[in-house]
């Protein structure tokens, strides 16, 4: 049986994260980033059984209900299906409005393949369904080897130009200008600062941290990638990068400086996140998934996000609210 709990042993829920969850996103379901998500204002909520745990965010729909969403989770040995709507169940039992009025239950389903029940509504992917991992079981010279020939160059031109790689060596006040520059290409979507300073502060355990990693040229950043270890995983967030000094190819060292450093610290895999599926050559992230390709590595293809929905009505003016947002 699923119970929702206010208090937990943080290292026995990580434990159980890292040895069940996927390769790509299990920090999703870490208990330092629910601590982030409540940092940020969501309302988060933690469940467990004998043999899963799931972290779970309760957002509002203006006024007719609230839905629930469960990044790459929950974390189960169980049926998925059977567990997703046993928390859901569970959800609509309690007195607390916030929690128990579902209109829908969202789920970044962590699996490779599903099969889908009736009342569960494919929707667009929250967590990336494809993405991209560098297995670090091989050598740093044979890592070097596998990178496409013009990755190569252009790490051996970043270094001839003086570029140099800093670990978690700066502050984010340093930084915050290339992330604002980055975002305003249309690269990403931006949050607020304070979004990426919490995050910062939130998530820094022994068990699972963030940090950044610099690109500097002439002792000033020119890019810079925010990373997360956690499981035995590095994993890329984001990444911004000066627009001026493009030529010097700053992001490759990065990002294999990062590579060998998630190597000698003896973590297992270097996730990339999210990329465009192969068969999609005109995707919005077609650019960044070639530079990504150019580094040793295979696909990852999850199920994708779906919908469980509990009252269709209100669900079909959810989505109905939702594209005439999107056309606007």
């Amino acid at each position: 049986m699923w119970k929702r709990v206010e208090e937990f042993d943080k290292a026995k829920w990580n434990e159980y994260v890292k040895k069940n969850g996927p390769q790509s996103g299990r920090f999703l379901q870490s208990w330092e980033w629910g601590e982030f998500q409540k940092a940020v204002g969501e309302k988060v909520e933690r469940f467990v059984s004998d043999d899963g745990v799931a972290s779970v965010v309760f957002r509002s729909l203006s006024g007719f209900g609230n839905y629930m969403y469960c990044q790459c989770g929950p974390i189960t040995n169980s049926s998925y299906q059977v567990t997703v709507e046993e928390i859901v169940r569970h959800c609509e039992e309690q007195s607390d409005e916030a929690i128990s009025n579902l209109v829908f239950a969202r789920f970044d389903i962590p699996l490779k393949q599903f099969d889908k029940p009736k009342n569960w509504i494919r929707t667009i992917d929250i967590q990336p369904s494809h993405t991209w991992i560098t297995a670090l079981d091989l050598s740093e010279e044979k890592l070097f080897e596998f990178l496409h020939k013009k990755t190569r160059y252009n790490i051996g031109l970043a270094q001839r130009h003086g570029v140099e790689i800093q670990m978690n060596e700066i502050d984010f006040d340093s930084v915050w200008p290339l992330f604002i520059e980055t975002g305003s290409r249309g690269e990403f979507r931006l949050h607020p600062k304070t979004y990426y300073e919490k995050m910062l502060q939130k998530v820094n355990s022994d068990d699972c941290k963030i940090f950044l990693a610099t690109a500097m040229f002439e002792q000033k950043p020119i890019a810079v990638n925010l990373m997360l270890d956690f499981g035995g995983v590095r994993t890329y967030l984001h990444g911004a990068s000066s627009h001026e000094h493009r030529a010097l190819m700053a992001p490759h060292l990065l990002h294999f400086e990062l590579i060998k450093d998630a190597k000698q610290k003896g973590l297992e895999i270097y996730d990339w996140r999210g990329i465009a599926p192969s068969d999609k050559s005109n995707h919005p992230w077609a650019g960044i998934t070639r530079f990504k390709r150019s580094f040793p590595g295979r696909e990852v293809v999850y199920v994708g996000t779906y919908d469980l929905v509990r009252k269709p009505f209100l669900y079909k003016v959810y989505r109905l609210a939702r594209r005439v947002r999107r056309s606007i």
